[in-house]
């Protein structure tokens, strides 16, 4: 099964199918209004004086505060029907949507809000952005998003994906639809963007018990079934791993079929849970996972390759 966001002018003939008491949201958008303040508080609180990466877990935590400053300072506003009505594949793809200058906008508000705080190694990096071209940054972004990690520095990389995921967050919170789900391939990928997942998680509230994977560009969430690789969508082979006891709230769900692994949360065990920061904070089990041979089918934000 795949997801499709249906145009506004169809939403009638689908909400028909939404009054079974079965029905399961198969795509859910950000809450902007909350979203990186939340995931600020979390990684803050996750970077105990005892956390390994404690220093690195702030930082982040920094990044994610000016997030949520440059997206109410830069509003965005567009009318995004056409492009709906115009494909069949994900609606903002990340790979072949045009981007205006809005999220160029977007990195110069986090440049402003982060030069004062950061530290001073890291204070030539942003200088460095805020003087490149217009090209360059473009430059930049596409390889970003077409996951050519090498041709980008990694210390740029953080703070770039950190702007192009406030603008495409943005663009999917404006989308004016609805999704369904219908037979199709490439489940693992976001249906909104055409991104990668960071984490999957096992959520309580109206959606007790539904896994949904969570995109690491545009923050969307969709359902994929449990019990099923989300990469390859075999259920012969899994196994889940902890590094602590089976009632953690964080997991690893590997698979034998296709040799890769996926984080899951379970919110049931820690509501405050987050996709990104948790993932983040737990690296000690994405060690463990490579020692047995497995290999993510996610992307971090804030852990892109070099390579």
């Amino acid at each position: 099964m795949s997801i499709r966001i249906v145009p506004k002018d169809q939403l009638g003939k689908e909400r028909v199918n939404e009054r079974g008491a079965g029905f399961i949201p198969p795509l859910l958008f950000a809450n902007l209004k909350n979203l990186y303040q939340r995931r600020a508080e979390r990684l803050k609180a996750l970077a105990t004086e005892n956390h390994p990466f404690s220093s690195y877990l702030n930082f982040a935590a920094e990044i994610v505060q000016a997030q949520q400053k440059a997206l109410y300072d830069n509003p965005l506003n567009m009318e995004l029907d056409d492009i709906l009505l115009q494909t069949n594949s994900v609606p903002l793809d990340c790979k072949t949507l045009p981007r205006t200058q809005h999220w160029h906008n977007i990195l110069y508000s986090l440049i402003a809000e982060l030069l004062p705080t950061m530290p001073e190694h890291v204070k030539p990096t942003l200088e460095n952005l805020a003087k490149n071209s217009v090209q360059e940054l473009e430059e930049v972004a596409s390889a970003l998003l077409t996951t050519e990690f090498a041709k980008v520095s990694p210390d740029q990389a953080v703070f770039v994906w950190a702007a192009l995921s406030v603008y495409w967050a943005q663009m999917a919170s404006l989308i004016p639809g609805k999704a369904r789900a219908e037979y199709g391939e490439h489940r693992q990928f976001c249906p909104v963007c055409g991104s990668m997942p960071v984490a999957s998680v096992v959520q309580i509230g109206s959606s007790q018990g539904l896994r949904y994977l969570h995109c690491h560009l545009c923050e969307s969430e969709w359902h994929v079934v449990r019990i099923k690789c989300s990469n390859c969508e075999q259920t012969g082979d899994l196994n889940y791993w902890s590094l602590e006891s089976e009632q953690a709230a964080i997991k690893a769900e590997s698979c034998g079929d296709c040799g890769s692994y996926l984080k899951i949360l379970y919110q049931e065990k820690d509501p405050n849970v987050d996709a990104v920061a948790d993932d983040l904070a737990s690296l000690i089990l994405d060690a463990k996972m490579e020692e047995e041979g497995f290999a993510r089918s996610s992307l971090n934000p804030f852990l892109f390759p070099n390579e």
